[in-house]
């Protein structure tokens, strides 16, 4: 059940007394996970934070361990390999910490934890992460763009590789550049989740094709689109869809198409929103998820992926006026789900760290695709600073994770230095 949002109650108002908390946010490495734990904190909920030790340093303080929204920290084992011990350690802090809702935003922990929700509802928490049959599509690229094909959505030009040797065939059909991305994000096997990379010569897409295939993912060749890169929010429930937000991503990193370092709320335009409804509507999909986009050099709109979780950009969201974590709290504890029928466009939300990336790698990678000259990148970069009012770790009520941000920068740039 959905309410207005004028009318609806505080979150604190919607809760049971008995649980020692009101959620536990998993991967408390990612912005988003920090984001969420700040949204909830303020609407009055108490949150536990949790990470997992492949992704914390002992020492080095975590920025979201540090907000005031946080009541509880924990390092979880970590969630490599088949994620048995870090299930495990997820099941014991519910039941010694009563707690209705986990909501992990990260797709390892997903992963980890999908096989453990019967087990987690016999402990009174709710997995706040979509249906099964909507994640084994969303999670699988190759999947997502058969049934877009299905639904006549403009996709690049694709073709599978199962082994090295399907190469050739590759090559015969795409021109360089062209994009190597696997087909899951997440396989087990590899320390970190796998980017898309691509590849101007057949020597780098053999190295790129062998890399993804030694970390257990089958690969997608696509072709390269040139143009921005759009992407729509949605949250919905019974099908009913109660939240939109439109972004525009201008900077990633890694350049091709990693987290998003500096984007901007826009109306999202007809055509990316008619394909996003359509797919989230024929995958089943039920609670937040954000389509992404890539225009051609003509134009034309090309669906990139389906993430079926609370995504990078959601700080931007916030900013805007769409409250997707406070959403999602909801939906998964059972409550009426507050609806956010408009939200402000021009919303400019940038992380400067990730900037700071992105100007070194395309220093670094300048004139490949997806690069701009080092004196524009330098332009682009700078002039940022007068353009864009949110920072993602900062809020002037919460100062303690964006100090631990500043002295990572920090420590990372010194770092840069003496490696010259």
């Amino acid at each position: 059940m959905a309410v207005d949002k004028s009318s609806d109650k505080t979150a604190r108002d919607q809760v049971d007394e008995s649980y020692r908390f009101d959620v536990l946010i998993l991967d408390a490495e990612y912005k988003q996970s920090l984001a969420s734990a700040r949204s909830l904190g303020k609407a009055g909920l108490r949150v536990a934070l949790g990470v997992s030790s492949s992704e914390y340093e002992p020492g080095t303080p975590l920025p979201a361990f540090l907000s005031r929204y946080s009541a509880r920290n924990t390092v979880l084992p970590s969630y490599a390999g088949d994620g048995a011990e870090y299930a495990a350690a997820v099941l014991a802090f519910v039941r010694e910490n009563p707690v209705p809702v986990v909501l992990p935003t990260g797709d390892a922990s997903i992963s980890a934890l999908v096989p453990h929700r019967k087990e987690l509802a016999e402990l009174g928490a709710t997995l706040a992460v979509a249906p099964d049959s909507v994640l084994e599509i969303a999670n699988d690229k190759d999947r997502t763009l058969e049934i877009a094909r299905e639904l006549g959505i403009a996709q690049p030009k694709s073709m599978r590789i199962d082994a090295v040797g399907d190469l050739d065939a590759v090559m015969a059909e795409f021109e360089f550049p062209f994009v190597l991305k696997p087909t899951i994000s997440w396989t087990g096997q590899a320390a970190d989740r796998i980017f898309p990379v691509e590849v101007i010569d057949k020597a780098e897409a053999l190295e790129a094709t062998q890399r993804f295939l030694e970390a257990g993912a089958a690969v997608l060749a696509q072709q390269w689109a040139s143009g921005r890169r759009e992407g729509v929010s949605l949250f919905i429930d019974h099908g009913e869809i109660l939240a939109t937000c439109g972004h525009v991503a201008y900077r990633t990193s890694p350049v091709l198409g990693g987290a998003s370092v500096m984007r901007e709320s826009i109306t999202p335009p007809a055509d990316i929103h008619t394909a996003a409804v359509r797919l989230a509507g024929a995958v089943g999909m039920e609670g937040p998820c954000e389509v992404e986009f890539r225009r051609d050099a003509q134009g034309k709109p090309l669906l990139m992926e389906i993430n079926a979780r609370l995504a990078g950009t959601i700080e931007n969201a916030i900013r805007s006026g769409v409250d997707f974590p406070l959403m999602l709290w909801q939906w998964a504890a059972g409550k009426p789900i507050t609806r956010f029928d408009s939200y402000r466009v021009g919303v400019r939300t940038r992380w400067l760290r990730g900037d700071m990336r992105w100007l070194r790698d395309n220093w670094r990678a300048s004139g490949r695709p997806d690069t701009v000259s080092r004196p524009r990148a330098l332009w682009i970069f700078g002039s940022e600073f007068t353009r864009t009012r949110y920072y993602d770790y900062f809020d002037r009520h919460d100062l303690r994770p964006a100090m631990a941000e500043l002295r990572s920068m920090t420590a990372a740039t010194l770092t840069s230095r003496d490696q010259r």
